[in-house]
């Protein structure tokens, strides 16, 4: 039984980075005045302009404000192209977390999924930084956590 629970307790340690975040549509919060100021240093582009991520920050005056948004092609017959916003939040009540470290992403393709982008984010608890993978597969206009 305890090797049983200590698999366990090894399998949700593993696990927990890849559920603190959650993949959703952009909320009210995602607009000009909330992407974090220099936007130079706080948004990066990616696949020829394409696609671009930005950090938000919602309210200055707490330390977990911030979200992550992706900018990013929808495929689409009316003549487009199209643009979606969508956001990567912190999973839990408050859904923010610390800072999204935009300027030191990295990004690499693999051609089963698209463009895998990773971002450093901080939470504001001091717990250090976790990575956020996702990709942005420009056919389907989606964005999937890695």
């Amino acid at each position: 039984m305890k090797r049983v629970f200590t698999a366990f307790a090894a399998i949700c340690a593993f696990a927990a980075p890849a559920s603190a975040f959650v993949v959703g549509e952009c909320g009210p919060e995602f607009t000009p005045m909330t992407i974090t100021e220099p936007w130079e240093e706080n948004s990066q582009t990616f696949a020829n302009g394409a696609i671009r991520i930005f950090e938000i920050f919602v309210d200055p005056n707490v330390a977990s404000g911030a979200a992550l948004g992706v900018l990013h092609p929808v495929p689409s017959d009316a003549g487009g192209p199209f643009r979606r916003c969508t956001a990567i939040y912190a999973s839990g009540v408050t859904r923010f977390f610390g800072q999204a470290f935009v300027s030191q992403a990295t990004a690499v393709y693999d051609a089963s999924v698209g463009l895998i982008i990773t971002v450093p984010i901080a939470f504001a608890d001091g717990s250090g930084t976790r990575p956020v993978s996702f990709a942005v597969n420009q056919a389907t206009g989606t964005v999937t956590l890695r």
